[in-house]
């Protein structure tokens, strides 16, 4: 900036929600990166490190103190000013400027109003499942739909708080309860005036946080016992099991037929050690699966509690939808010393563990079962949507490749061309890069798991016993998935129709072998809660209940089934034994769009 002087006076706007990370690039070279008003600028000269540093304040400076201050010359430090000048991360500011600053005091709920006046937990499942998604489900199939990870949200603490607090899922059968919330005083991007804190979760995790830290104690001490080489250096995958198996002990505590804790009973410490350790799973999960801002990692990336801490800073990690993490960091850092490190917290640990407490350290080895358990159902489950994006982008490609430019043919080309697209703009599963890369994760998941169960190593990875070529199908299905195919398609659409049944039969084949293996894990685990045996087979309709709960806003893609049931005129039902498909339509389900424009902007 041509008029830019070393009198001009600059103030970097919202400082405070400003974030400054020391790390490396690619090659390991060091550099500094500052994360602010969604934008990202690194240095990579460490002599201009002080220089960023000094610039990261709410004080007004003069752009010549900034360049001294920082130890760089003018004429260095002015091509810089002008540039964060030009991105707005600095503006000009006169001597009184003020910097802003939002109200910390009370304010009011950012939540939406509570769908239920009652609170409801899953010890209801048959009709809390059909009241929420239009279909019911045995109770032995409860972590097929709701991940062991969230079984427990619904339940109430002896403070008469929700163990999912605010971010209960599924959100619709979210109840009020009262909440203090207030605005967040952290500095850092969770510094924000429309993201308050929740001051009432934030006074219960300090009341139980002696006891909480020193329940973690032996529960990280049982899970290396299972898994001793995580002691030579902790990993994504390790720790995301770890977290899974801390949050098992409440979950398997409420769940468990024999001797459950009622709801509204559970101890605070549990539901709170329950909160604090959820988020450190979503961490690990994002770390994998989410490749907004950094490439996703493999389950074998290592990790270290100052890793996660900035990782989960610089994706956002402490904010959700409507507000943002209550606990101060020190809170955090002492959390993940325990619970990686098993280091003590700044105030010690309690003398003597609460008989309740006690207790619960005696369930420590089913609840870890539970956990584990769980997350294999979960690999398995969740394998369906790789392999249902992969039958999209074969359809979508071999309809494409038809060059029919006219009637019902040309309409389903256009059709399943935007699914395509939405597929890849709406969803991470669009690419075969991604789908792969999950698929990886979800294998070892599965096996790593078998590991800490005590099974024998399994024959193959998960994604090969899924994609291994399928049996000998019967001709019946298919014939009757063909014959809609032609008649929607046209005259001389023999080949077109054939080659479309053959694919979505391969998807169905995949399909069946992930119902079977998550029936089985499943039956393993209502054993273990002593669950009666299920009156009913499990089916790939009932998987993507999963999805309803979640809203019909997060489907990027139709159900595939559904989709077919729109636009052929057929019904596909698929359990592990049989797959079957009949002529006929049923009612579209609450989460399956009509057949109609596909937005791909979103």
């Amino acid at each position: 900036m041509a008029d830019l002087t070393p009198q001009s006076m600059i103030a970097m706007p919202m400082a405070r929600a400003a974030l400054l990370q020391h790390g490396t690039d690619e090659s390991g070279a060091r550099q500094l990166t500052l994360y602010h008003l969604g934008k990202e600028v690194s240095w990579d000269v460490p002599r201009h490190f002080a220089f960023a540093e000094v610039l990261v304040t709410e004080r007004v400076l003069s752009a010549g103190d900034a360049a001294q201050q920082g130890g760089l010359d003018w004429a260095e430090a002015a091509d810089m000013l002008g540039a964060l000048l030009e991105e707005g991360l600095l503006v000009r500011a006169d001597p009184g400027h003020v910097p802003a600053h939002h109200a910390l005091g009370p304010v009011p709920s950012p939540l939406p109003p509570a769908p239920m006046d009652r609170p409801r937990t899953w010890t209801e499942a048959p009709s809390l499942m059909a009241e929420l998604t239009g279909m019911a489900l045995d109770p032995a199939y409860l972590e097929v739909v709701v991940p062991v990870f969230r079984t427990a949200h619904l339940f109430r603490d002896a403070d008469g708080r929700p163990i999912g607090e605010a971010n209960v899922f599924p959100a619709a059968a979210r109840h009020e309860v009262p909440t203090e919330w207030r605005g967040c005083p952290y500095p850092g991007n969770r510094f924000q005036a429309d993201k308050p804190i929740n001051m009432t979760a934030l006074k219960a995790m300090r009341a139980q946080w002696r006891q909480m830290m020193g329940l973690l104690l032996p529960i990280r001490a049982a899970y290396l016992a299972r898994f001793p080489e995580a002691a030579q250096g902790w990993t994504v995958g390790h720790v995301e099991r770890l977290a899974v198996c801390v949050l098992a002990l409440p979950s398997y505590i409420l769940l468990r037929r024999d001797a459950p804790v009622a709801d509204g009973a559970l101890h605070p410490a549990l539901s709170n050690l329950f909160r604090v350790t959820d988020g450190l799973r979503m961490v690990m999960h994002h770390m994998m699966f989410v490749p907004l801002y950094e490439r996703m990692r493999g389950a074998d990336a290592p990790v270290s509690a100052e890793s996660i801490l900035a990782y989960a800073d610089r994706n956002y990690l402490f904010h959700s939808d409507h507000g943002v993490c209550a606990g101060p960091r020190f809170m955090i850092e002492d959390f993940l010393g325990v619970i990686l490190d098993g280091a003590a917290p700044r105030s010690g640990f309690d003398p003597a563990c609460e008989p309740e407490l006690a207790a619960a350290a005696g369930l420590i080895a089913p609840a870890m079962n539970y956990g584990l358990l769980g997350l294999q159902t979960f690999g398995a489950v969740f394998s369906l949507w790789p392999a249902m994006a992969r039958c999209y982008a074969r359809l979508h490609t071999v309809l494409g490749d038809a060059g029919v430019d006219t009637g019902p043919a040309a309409a389903l080309a256009e059709r399943f061309a935007g699914h395509f697209a939405a597929l890849s703009h709406r969803s991470f599963l669009g690419s075969e890069a991604w789908r792969s890369h999950r698929e990886a994760v979800y294998d070892d998941m599965f096996a790593a798991c078998a590991r800490g169960l005590g099974d024998p190593a399994p024959a193959a990875p998960l994604s090969a016993e899924i994609n291994a070529p399928a049996a000998r199908q019967a001709a019946g299905p298919r014939t009757v998935l063909e014959q809609a195919a032609a008649e929607h398609f046209g005259p001389d659409s023999g080949p077109l129709a054939a080659e479309f049944a053959a694919i979505v039969m391969d998807f169905l084949g995949r399909a069946q072998r992930i119902i079977a293996r998550a029936e089985a894990v499943q039956a393993r685990i209502a054993a273990l809660l002593h669950r009666p045996v299920p009156a009913h087979r499990l089916t790939l309709a009932q998987i993507n209940l999963h999805n309803v709960l979640m809203g019909q806003d997060m489907r990027s893609v139709p159900f595939l089934p559904d989709e077919f049931a729109a636009l052929l005129g057929i019904r596909i039902s698929v359990d592990a034994r049989t797959i079957a498909i009949v002529r006929g339509t049923a009612p579209t389900p609450p989460h399956s769009p009509a057949a109609g424009p596909v937005n791909t902007r979103a």
